[in-house]
């Protein structure tokens, strides 16, 4: 044998003699209190447990006795471990029983000072040569990691642990001291039931030994951490294998926290009460989130009929975006409605009426959705739309009048659709008005809608009243604050109810880069009638017929657009009805300029319109 092996074995017999004549002491001083403690069956069964601890720290040193290699070393500090922290564990629960008087309590008192020098010397019994832990590199790893986690009041129900050993001394132990601190405690003595339970009783935390029989500790960590639901549950690994890197691999697999046996039963109170507590908070902050995304579900549902995604999204993100209550702010708001709905209603069924609304709301909304308006409300045939509310951008103005163009495109599509399902073909006109109104939540805690009020929402209302089918009339207001090219045609001067001038209104015909729009077909020449049609007009007012009716002659027409002569000065623009032969012919429409001294009357189109005034036309020629 060489010198270095002799020295090394000779420390060791040292230290094992230590830890003989440690176990000698507690032994020794045992038997007599548990000979005095006859009379008390609650505190026996307590220190019967010490004494089989005792004599399994024996049996396992003297197994160890022959085999002095570091792998054996180890696994026998470990079985020591557990042992001795039944008897400590054990030693501090009679204690606790018996008063601090009582003749008993001094000498259990020195058998705890015992376990604990033999626990010191257990520590040094390892090769000299091997790194030794007793600086405990395993609290240096998790002190940062327990940093910040407190202990906080306890919920009002019990929380449930899981305490997981193959040794039942040591999981009874453990269970007794948590079952003191009033929580509920399930027990299993394999990883394979571990996990049962786990998937079963779904506990608060457990307490995983590390070396078991079939599943290990690193396996149950494992398939813990592949399980959905399993993963959200603190672990708490408690082995008396006191390696660092054993304790790193154990956090990479899950552990929320790693205690080395014996545990002391402060020390592992506090830990289980601080996970738990932190478990409590994400607890709550699950069901926070959870209940966030089904209002924010909701939301989006209710919303999203109304607003783009990116404004939907933009108002979950804002704290206050939901709030009742209102404030001043710049906006564009965008008035479209059907030209001479009234009469279309009138001659078709509730049913099919509702469909035709519906195709043109279904286009205008995804119009209105795509240059990122707000849907205020639909008003039967009516849309407002706001470009600055909930949320404001440089280019409201800009954005409002490419989408009041594109909308006018859009009618190709709703009357298709139309055409398809045999439904009339209908036309709209759209005002547009820039100003400040009161923006935001209107109405009750219990129900409320988003929208504007205010003067420039009226005068809006007004802008539109003025328009003919197909024309989009825009405000001095709206072309101050556009930013792009604005191709206009006619400009009207119309009187406006609560104005002192007339406003003077341009007819938007097109939109420049970066949109591009331009509406067709304004620009066609007129065509002549051989004869001018005579026809009769009368000036509606408030919507109704007047009662009155003017001689007018129709000298020519393009488009949807009639070119007629009346003797009586007509104050523009202003809604008409025209009367054909014999009242054989009528049609509403609105005038809404003067040119060569004619009227220009725009109206919806009515498909057999210019059919029926040609053929009036030819008769006239023959």
């Amino acid at each position: 044998m060489k010198d270095q092996q002799r020295i090394e074995k000779a420390y060791l017999d040292d230290v094992r003699q230590s830890l003989y004549a440690s176990l000698a002491a507690m032994r020794s001083r045992l038997s007599s209190v548990v000979a005095e403690l006859q009379g008390q069956p609650d505190v026996l069964a307590d220190l019967e447990r010490v004494v089989g601890a005792l004599q399994a720290l024996e049996a396992s040193l003297s197994a160890a006795g022959e085999h002095d290699d570091d792998t054996a070393l180890a696994r026998l500090r470990h079985d020591q471990r557990n042992h001795i922290g039944v008897v400590e564990g054990y030693l501090e629960i009679v204690l606790d029983d018996l008063a601090d008087d009582a003749p008993q309590a001094g000498a259990l008192r020195e058998i705890a000072d015992l376990s604990r020098q033999f626990h010191v010397a257990l520590e040094k019994f390892r090769r000299p040569n091997q790194q030794s832990d007793d600086t405990d590199p395993v609290s240096a790893i998790f002190k940062s990691f327990r940093r910040g986690l407190s202990s906080g009041p306890r919920s009002a129900e019990p929380a449930t642990i899981l305490v997981v050993d193959d040794n039942d001394s040591g999981r009874e132990l453990i269970a007794q001291q948590l079952q003191r601190q009033d929580y509920l405690v399930v027990e299993a003595a394999s990883g394979e039931r571990c996990l049962e339970v786990m998937r079963s009783a779904r506990p608060d935390l457990v307490l995983l030994d590390l070396v078991m029989p079939g599943l290990n500790g690193y396996e149950v960590l494992q398939a813990i951490r592949d399980d959905e639901e399993l993963r959200r549950i603190p672990v708490v690994v408690i082995s008396g294998v006191q390696d660092e890197v054993g304790a790193i691999h154990c956090i990479d697999a899950g552990a929320s926290d790693y205690l080395i046996k014996p545990v002391n039963a402060t020390l592992l109170n506090a830990r289980v009460s601080a996970l738990l507590e932190r478990k409590a908070w994400q607890d709550r902050e699950r069901e926070y989130l959870a209940e966030l995304e089904k209002s924010q579900r909701f939301i989006r549902k209710v919303f999203g009929r109304y607003l783009s995604d990116e404004i939907v999204q933009r108002l979950l993100d804002d704290n206050d975006g939901l709030t009742l209550g209102g404030e001043r702010r710049r906006v564009t708001v965008l008035m479209a409605d059907i030209r001479d709905f009234s009469t279309i209603s009138l001659q078709l069924e509730p049913e099919r009426c509702v469909s035709l609304l519906n195709n043109y709301l279904a286009v205008m909304t995804e119009v209105i959705q795509a240059y990122r308006g707000t849907v205020d409300e639909f008003v039967g045939d009516g849309i407002l739309a706001v470009f600055g509310a909930p949320l404001r951008e440089d280019d409201d103005a800009d954005r409002a009048l490419a989408c009041a163009v594109a909308m006018q495109q859009g009618m190709a599509k709703v009357n298709a659709r139309n055409v398809a399902e045999g439904l009339p073909a209908i036309e709209i006109g759209i005002g547009l008005n820039t100003g400040d109104v009161i923006a935001g939540n209107i109405g009750s805690e219990l129900r409320s809608k988003y929208g504007v009020v205010g003067h420039n929402v009226n005068l809006t209302s007004r802008i539109e009243s003025c328009t003919a089918a197909g024309q989009i009339l825009a405000s001095p207001s709206t072309l101050a604050f556009s930013r792009v090219e604005v191709l206009c045609g006619k400009r009207i001067s119309v009187s406006v109810k609560g104005l002192d001038e007339p406003l003077e209104l341009s007819e938007v015909l097109g939109v420049g880069l970066p949109y591009d729009l331009l509406l067709e077909g304004r620009d066609e020449p007129w065509h002549r009638y051989a004869q001018p049609i005579a026809m009769h007009m009368s000036v509606l007012v408030d919507k109704r017929l007047g009662t009155e009716r003017l001689p007018v002659s129709l000298h020519a027409c393009r488009d949807n657009a009639l070119l007629v002569a009346c003797d009586t000065a007509l104050q523009l623009p202003v809604d008409v009805c025209l009367f054909g032969p014999d009242d054989t012919l009528s049609l509403y429409g609105k005038i809404v300029g003067q040119e060569a001294g004619n009227y220009e009357l725009r109206m919806t189109v009515n498909p057999s319109l210019h059919a029926q005034l040609l053929a009036l036309d030819s008769r006239d020629a023959k």
